[in-house]
């Protein structure tokens, strides 16, 4: 489990999921015939100090875990989202190497259905299913237009989905192989990642493993995380598309119909399955509007060489990312 934004989340969201692995791993050992062993790993981006403070505010919240899991709270100092589950892959001792973000909450029967697929030789990675969590306007608005599909009535979307990479499984061999790349992005090397699957036909199982991420909050967010995904667009059209700039350039303003379309169309014809009313729907269409110009001039002025590709970092001013 990666803390990467451990300074974002809250206890209550923390014992919420830590709460619920407890409850995971408790119900996949009873289903199973003979013993099975559980290592828990989660890994942070900060120092030695809260590597303490988190583990005991684990220990704190979910006490039973230590008795069916094995715990290892661990200190990457400064790293990146990727480098924090690289971190993990390499501590992981079991044949399954399971991922989870801190700020996902699995559903019933989680584990489970994610660890099941494994039973069968051929399959070496699992995908499972994320939703965004909604409850209120801004939130129900992403669930309709950002990366993820809604937790119900969108399976044609959740079956194109690419790797969850905060809700995904591995066979620890392949992954400690293959670990997510190195890229300056801040949402690319999972894609990267993926490319290599499809690329070596690697067995894959879709399941329906429903893990609820939290909602992003605040307008802060919403700009820093457009302009990123605009940077990251062109990232990613230039390691698996094509590196040349009038593409990219071109491959900006595709994007940008095509996001707008998409929205046009979730938010007017599923508002629905987020409780989200008729009079909220064209302010929310304003919304991602703005969500997919921000990242047009951002994916558009990168492609162009007018800005340079630098490490991304979450600034201190996000809220939640």
């Amino acid at each position: 489990m990666e803390m990467e934004n451990a300074r974002l989340i809250t206890r209550d969201e923390f014992g919420e999921t830590v709460s619920t692995l407890e409850r995971e791993i408790a119900a996949w050992r009873d289903g199973q015939a003979g013993p099975r062993i559980a290592q828990l790993i989660i890994v942070h981006g900060g120092g030695a100090e809260e590597t303490e403070i988190l583990d005991a505010m684990l220990r704190d919240l979910a006490p039973d875990l230590t008795a069916l899991a094995e715990i290892d709270v661990v200190s990457v100092p400064g790293g990146r989202y990727y480098e924090i589950k690289n971190a993990a892959i390499s501590r992981a001792k079991g044949e399954i190497v399971l991922f989870l973000d801190s700020d996902s909450v699995p559903q019933p029967g989680w584990m489970s259905k994610m660890l099941a697929p494994f039973e069968d030789k051929a399959v070496t990675v699992v995908n499972g299913f994320t939703a965004l969590e909604h409850d209120d306007f801004l939130s129900r608005a992403y669930a309709l237009f950002w990366i993820f599909p809604l937790a119900n009535g969108d399976e044609r979307f959740a079956a194109k989905r690419s790797l969850n990479v905060n809700n995904s499984a591995f066979r620890r061999h392949w992954i400690a192989a293959n670990p997510f790349p190195d890229n300056n992005g801040f949402k690319v090397s999972c894609s990267i990642l993926w490319d290599q699957v499809l690329r070596d036909e690697v067995g894959v199982r879709r399941v329906d493993a429903l893990a609820l991420h939290k909602p992003p909050r605040g307008v802060r967010f919403l700009v820093w995380r457009a302009l990123v995904t605009g940077r990251d667009n062109d990232r990613r059209h230039a390691v698996l598309k094509s590196p040349s700039r009038p593409r990219r350039v071109v491959h900006a303003f595709g994007r940008l119909w095509t996001a707008e379309w998409r929205s046009l169309r979730r938010i007017f014809g599923k508002g629905g399955h987020v409780g989200m009313p008729i009079w909220e729907r064209p302010p929310a269409f304003l919304v991602a509007s703005a969500f997919h110009i921000l990242p047009f001039f951002s994916q558009a002025a990168m492609a162009a060489g007018l800005v340079r590709d630098r490490v991304e970092h979450i600034p201190d001013y996000v809220e939640r990312s």
